[in-house]
């Protein structure tokens, strides 16, 4: 295989990445090829631009090789090696590993978990900010889904599976594992310790997935039961439930204000509620709230205020987590159902077509 074409060979997994619903797009600094520098060799590289979001066997991948002189032998073992750095994924189909692309976020980035590095974190977020913030959001059509602390929802509300956290994990494929919390080890590379919580075990993943990351020695595996346990303890800390937005999500993160990657750049945002899925937002009860502020610390997306000492909640900005409702200690604070509620899609395939789907309507535009 000849590795002689340098950046040429990044350039063209970047160009190939892109083409993906959650695509790599270029940017004039190129910092999307130091980032694929951190995550694949020349050689790498080069295979990677043979898989597809579809998984594939060994033989199918081989076949695409425009240079046959390694072996299926030597492919197998290179492809293993990419499994074990988080760069692809794969799931075992009678007997035997099949093998896929996965975009930076949800995916490459989540999966660098305990292998974490400041050189790395410090170029990805460089890019995050810079292209693939936009490539992630810009659609509205979002890969997270903001899951109500339970505390939070009023009992004349009705909450479909999807919207009640005891439902999502009873209903979640096994395995169930937790993982540390890469958000939070990024920011430990920093001596920057999480203002939230102590938490670190708070990343969920099912099925497929969760087999894994368990396969991998990335997650271990645990009971609904222990699972429950550890998202009320994220809740009580005041964490944000964010789950893959799908009917049957196959992942749940607890997120914080201060090291999320996701969560501090919606801070930046001024319509946040419009790029993170949820079907609730908080309302304040002026004739109840003390003005105490409580509501004002918790939030993790800045998106309530204190006027003339009583607490307003902004609603463009509100995800609808209810962290303020659960933790007002006049209960001044209630989350109320939106006016039209939002199913998610049935699976991560139909919400990829539906992300590809508006990116081609908006290019139109």
């Amino acid at each position: 295989m000849n590795m002689s074409a340098g950046n040429e060979i990044f350039r063209s997994l970047q160009i190939h990445l892109d083409q993906f619903p959650i695509g790599l797009p270029a940017t004039p600094s190129g910092i999307e090829i130091k980032v694929l520098k951190h995550l694949f060799t020349e050689e790498e590289a080069v295979i990677a631009t043979k898989l597809t979001w579809e998984y594939d066997s060994l033989e199918k991948i081989f076949d695409r090789l425009d240079e046959k002189n390694i072996s299926t032998e030597i492919l197998e073992s290179l492809l293993k090696s990419m499994s074990n750095k988080g760069t692809i994924k794969y799931k075992i189909e009678e007997g035997k590993r099949v093998y896929a692309n996965i975009p930076l976020v949800v995916g490459i980035f989540e999966y660098q978990v305990n292998k974490l590095t400041k050189e790395f974190f410090e170029d990805f977020d460089k890019y995050l900010i810079s292209a693939f913030g936009a490539e992630l959001l810009g659609t509205k059509i979002s890969q997270f889904r903001t899951i109500p602390v339970k505390k939070s929802i009023s009992s004349e509300y009705s909450i479909s599976n999807y919207d009640e956290i005891k439902q999502v994990i009873q209903n979640s494929e096994e395995p169930i594992t937790v993982a540390n919390c890469v958000c939070r080890q990024s920011q430990d590379l920093y001596d920057n310790q999480c203002k939230q919580t102590s938490l670190r075990e708070t990343c969920f993943y099912f099925g497929t997935t969760g087999q894994l990351f368990l396969d991998q020695g990335w997650a271990r595996k645990v009971s609904k039961e222990e699972a429950l346990e550890i998202l009320n303890q994220a809740e009580t800390d005041g964490l944000v439930l964010q789950s893959g937005n799908t009917e049957s999500p196959e992942f749940i993160c607890s997120c914080c204000g201060c090291c999320c990657a996701i969560l501090t750049k919606l801070q930046k945002l001024p319509r946040p509620s419009r790029v993170i899925s949820s079907n609730f937002q908080a309302f304040v009860n002026s004739n109840i709230c003390a003005g105490c502020g409580t509501c004002v610390d918790r939030c993790q997306v800045n998106a309530i205020k204190l006027t003339v000492n009583i607490s307003k909640v902004v609603l463009k900005r509100c995800i609808g987590c209810g962290v303020c409702v659960s933790s007002c200690p006049e209960g001044a604070i209630q989350l109320k159902r939106k006016d039209i509620e939002t199913v998610p899609p049935s699976s991560k395939q139909d919400l990829y077509s539906q992300i590809k789907a508006k990116k081609q309507e908006l290019r139109k535009k």
